[in-house]
């Protein structure tokens, strides 16, 4: 084996840890995303909070994740001699042999599909998130809106009062 090849080697296979990582960081969103509709329907402030927290922690994590890949492509761009930009998965792909062939094509299957499922469960959790906001609005706008279905009343500098007499509930039984 040259140089070259044993370069080429390592950094396919520094990628398939990599692409692993992605892997695990993907199904943990997929996680996280489930677990934040259930807080957010159980209204569980306390545990929603770790959650967050959680989430953010895992975030500045997975940064590194992601200094490494661009690394990675830059040293394979440049074996192979072409631009970064240029250097797919697809690309490497067709210019590495077997089996690191098979193990690239692999894992770039399974973040496909986990990719299209991370957007049917983003968008659900966006429309979960989108309804409790707007649940919420109607709800305070019912209740603090109560004092102005009567008519409105302009003072001498044009602003308008609100009824001082309006109730937010009934205290009688």
């Amino acid at each position: 084996m040259n140089g070259h090849t044993m370069v080429l080697s390592q950094n396919v296979e520094y990628m398939l840890h990599v692409l692993e990582r992605d892997i695990v960081h993907i199904e943990q969103t997929l996680s996280y995303l489930n677990d934040l509709r259930g807080l957010v329907i159980k209204r569980d402030e306390q545990n929603l909070g770790r959650l967050l927290e959680e989430i953010r922690n895992e975030a500045q994590e997975y940064s590194a994740n992601e200094h490494h890949r661009r690394m990675i492509r830059e040293q394979l761009a440049r074996l192979f001699g072409c631009k970064t930009g240029e250097l797919t998965l697809s690309v490497l792909r067709t210019r590495i042999d077997e089996p690191a062939k098979s193990a690239i094509a692999e894992r770039q299957d399974r973040l496909r599909a986990l990719t299209q499922r991370l957007q049917r469960e983003y968008m659900t959790t966006a429309a979960l998130l989108s309804d409790c906001a707007r649940i919420n609005s109607r709800l305070l706008k019912i209740v603090f809106d109560r004092s102005r279905t009567g008519p409105v009343c302009y003072d001498s500098q044009g602003t308008t009062a609100r009824e001082s007499d309006a109730t937010f509930m009934s205290m009688r039984l």
